[in-house]
């Protein structure tokens, strides 16, 4: 799965955008009525406050530093903000120089956020022309073009972009190899962690399934041993050092590592006499992801927000 739509966005251009122009639906002027709709209007600089007397010398002219800086930096954002009033009505007047502007709009498209608000404004805006038929194409174009790049997101509602849960564990996993990657240690766990699960492909043993299980615990405690206060080098032990919502949470915690300690070859000779059967990939899948979401307890610096939202 692409976990998110910026990566991909400028496909958005021939996938959605073009398209949506060769619509039977679409207007005219359908680039002019996108920029009405989608692009903020430039806003006026807001004009420094008037100099004290002191800030002129007998001559009348403006001599305090700040003040004079002030002015400097007034100037320059006055002619910044002509340039774009002036890009923006230029636009606004024909479907020509509207397309090009629509692309520069998409180019500077610079977060997830952005990209999904740009998609949802986009719809709006269609939905206030008030074209039969138009707002409903678009909105088939979007569905196609998160299915054709496998995107974490579905569309609800009237028109509202969600994370699905797939897609949330895609972005939990990519935000911690990010961090993973700029430690020595942490990196070579998670290296080997991704090829012990990809040797799963091969065969499906209850061997690689227990290398598999023994390398992810090795890269939860490998990234636990890094949260502030935690000293402990255990996932066991670092349970009671790391942050939980209740103690029921980090008893769940403290059990799995018991699983890992216990069931023999996980990690230890283990005690045979606790195991009902052989592990399969019933098992795997069900643990590694119980691992899986345990893993924002034991990273220190993930954003678990950005996880959901981008």
């Amino acid at each position: 799965m692409n976990s998110e739509l910026l990566p991909i966005w400028p496909s958005t251009w021939p996938e959605i955008w073009q398209r949506l122009k060769k619509s039977s639906a679409a207007p005219d002027d359908l680039f002019v009525m996108l920029v009405d709709g989608i692009a903020p209007l430039p806003k006026h600089p807001t004009a420094p406050a008037t100099p004290p007397p002191v800030a002129f010398d007998q001559e009348g002219n403006l001599v305090d530093t700040a003040a004079i800086q002030a002015r400097d930096v007034y100037e320059l954002e006055l002619e910044r903000y002509a340039t774009e009033r002036d890009r923006y009505e230029t636009a606004l007047s024909s479907e020509a120089l509207a397309k090009p502007f629509f692309k520069a709009m998409l180019r500077d498209i610079g977060d997830e956020t952005d990209a999904l608000e740009f998609l949802e404004r986009a719809h709006k805006t269609l939905i206030e022309l008030g074209i039969v038929g138009l707002a409903d194409h678009y909105r088939g174009l979007v569905i196609a073009f998160l299915k054709k790049f496998n995107l974490r997101y579905e569309l609800r509602g009237q028109f509202s972009l969600h994370a699905t849960i797939p897609g949330l564990f895609s972005k939990l996993m990519n935000e911690v190899k990010a961090i993973t990657a700029l430690d020595a240690h942490l990196n070579t766990l998670m290296g080997e962690f991704e090829e012990a699960f990809s040797d799963l492909r091969a065969e499906r043993t209850q061997a690689r399934i227990k290398t598999c299980l023994q390398k992810q615990f090795n890269l939860l405690e490998g990234l636990g041993g890094k949260c502030p206060g935690v000293t402990e080098t255990t996932l066991g032990s670092m349970c009671n050092q790391l942050d939980w919502p209740h103690a029921s949470v980090k008893e769940l915690g403290k059990k799995l590592y018991g699983f890992r300690s216990n069931y023999p070859g996980l990690g230890h000779a283990g005690s045979p006499q606790g195991v009902l059967r052989n592990l399969d990939m019933r098992d795997f899948v069900s643990l590694s992801l119980m691992l899986a979401s345990f893993t924002p307890y034991v990273t220190h610096g993930l954003n678990s927000d950005r996880c959901y939202t981008g």
